[in-house]
């Protein structure tokens, strides 16, 4: 409930901060837009490098099981699902804003293939490693003595799996997302 409700006050956040960006800012992201979308409409648009593309998917994630092995993951991973909230949230409200309603099947097409696959993943990870990182804080809050308990086996499986899942979103990323984002470039 923790993390889903600081993954909510971040995305409120971009909801309203995007709804504030006006002037200069608007003009440039519509303009960087416009030229994205004349790319994928003339079939010039480079899809991202694999690497590129796998960071992308597995930063957040990886922060997140980074921080499950520390004490301070029980208030850092809070704020890394509210700042991932906060960025979606502007993303999508951004196209929203420009475009009107067809920005939000750019947004989709844009960010929704891969977020069906990257924001349970990071969800998993998530929980798994808040519990963990409360553990670990409650033990140095009562001045416990004893060594951090390793990640058990199902903790390794779900990192592993999440891990897959976030191989598969870069995938898209690289391959699907271009070809649907193209296809629909047409609508602007």
């Amino acid at each position: 409930m923790v993390l889903a409700v600081a993954f909510a006050l971040g995305a409120l956040a971009g909801l309203l901060l995007a709804a504030q960006v006006g002037g200069e800012g608007q003009a440039r992201l519509s303009s960087y837009l416009q030229a994205y979308l004349e790319a994928a409409r003339t079939g010039d648009a480079t899809p991202p490098e694999p690497a590129a593309a796998l960071w992308e998917a597995a930063r957040w994630p990886l922060l997140t099981l980074l921080l499950s092995f520390t004490a301070l993951g029980a208030v850092g991973i809070p704020i890394v699902f509210a700042a991932r909230g906060f960025l979606l949230s502007f993303a999508v409200s951004s196209f929203v804003r420009m475009f009107g309603g067809a920005g939000a099947i750019l947004a989709f097409f844009a960010f929704g293939f891969t977020g069906m696959i990257s924001l349970p993943a990071l969800f998993l990870l998530g929980v798994q490693g808040f519990l963990s990182a409360l553990t670990l804080a409650g033990r140095f809050l009562v001045g416990g003595k004893g060594g951090a308990v390793p990640p058990d086996r199902i903790f390794w499986l779900r990192s592993g799996l999440c891990a897959g899942a976030l191989g598969v979103s870069a995938l898209l990323e690289c391959w699907a997302v271009p070809a649907l984002l193209a296809s629909v470039a047409e609508l602007f």
